[in-house]
């Protein structure tokens, strides 16, 4: 059991490049470098577990401050192995400054049977800021049997625009409770991915057209896109037979909100 932090400030430098300038991190959180991010001013930073895993009891927190018009992608160097039978707790607060960018796009979440975990993560944006919010699913260790023998799995995603509560995101998986078998619920696909695009812009309608569009493009996805109930962005989920198809459903999925919200092309990130 461990107490992990990791703390991130990043502000833009006098060229406009995006420049971290304060780090505080506990065992296990830690990162890369920053990384340059495609042709952009933007940076990137891979969040890394040092213990190779989240076991039951971490707990884990991740604050992240991005100034005012800087650009910030974070990912994670490979999936996320959930282990133990005891609850995991993973809490994220991400504050966006005016005119700021960030893209959050971990790889997946692979529950170990007997797991638990709960993630919960706060996104505040500022006057102008903008956020794409990604999170992806396995079903658990599919090569070794393993379907659905996690005990919990809770994603919590809460987003506020200037103080004000504008998105409140909940799953919930617990298959001694509620079958993920099940037609209605996961069915037999089972690999899930979410993504949401946060604008203040007004263009949520066209965005949630062109997404929906997209994975009906895609053999063997089955999803779709809606605008937000607030008006601020478009949330697309999907479901995927297996890890590709999922993996490149939501690559096509992030291109496209990138490109509505920042006039550039998702980067292929390196794993």
């Amino acid at each position: 059991m461990t107490d992990g932090l990791l703390q991130l400030r990043l502000a833009c430098d006098r060229q406009g490049r995006t420049r971290l300038v304060e780090r505080k991190q506990r065992y296990p959180l830690t990162t890369t470098a920053v990384l340059p991010l495609d042709a952009g001013p933007g940076a990137l930073i891979y969040v890394q577990n040092a213990a190779g895993s989240v076991f039951g009891g971490d707990r884990l927190h991740l604050d992240v401050a991005l100034g005012d018009g800087a650009e910030l992608c974070l990912s994670t160097p490979s999936a996320t192995r959930l282990q133990g039978d005891t609850l995991s707790v993973q809490t994220s607060h991400i504050s966006v400054g005016k005119g700021a960018f960030l893209e959050s796009i971990p790889d997946m979440l692979i529950p170990h049977a007997r797991s638990m975990h709960r993630q919960d993560t706060l996104v505040e944006l500022a006057s102008g800021g903008r956020a794409i919010i990604a999170d992806a699913l396995a079903p658990g260790r599919v090569a070794s049997g393993e379907r659905h023998a996690y005990q919990l799995l809770a994603l919590r995603l809460r987003v506020c625009v200037e103080g004000s509560s504008i998105l409140h995101d909940a799953a919930t998986f617990c298959p001694d409770e509620a079958d993920p078998w099940l037609e209605g619920a996961l069915g037999r696909q089972g690999y899930v991915g979410t993504l949401f695009a946060l604008t203040q812009e007004g263009c949520a309608a066209e965005l949630a057209d062109r997404v929906h569009a997209g994975i009906a493009s895609v053999q063997g996805v089955y999803g779709g896109a809606s605008p937000l109930a607030s008006g601020y962005g478009v949330v697309a989920r999907l479901l995927a037979d297996d890890s590709p198809l999922l993996r490149h459903a939501m690559q096509l999925t992030w291109d496209l909100m990138r490109r509505c919200l920042l006039g550039r092309p998702a980067p292929q990130l390196r794993k």
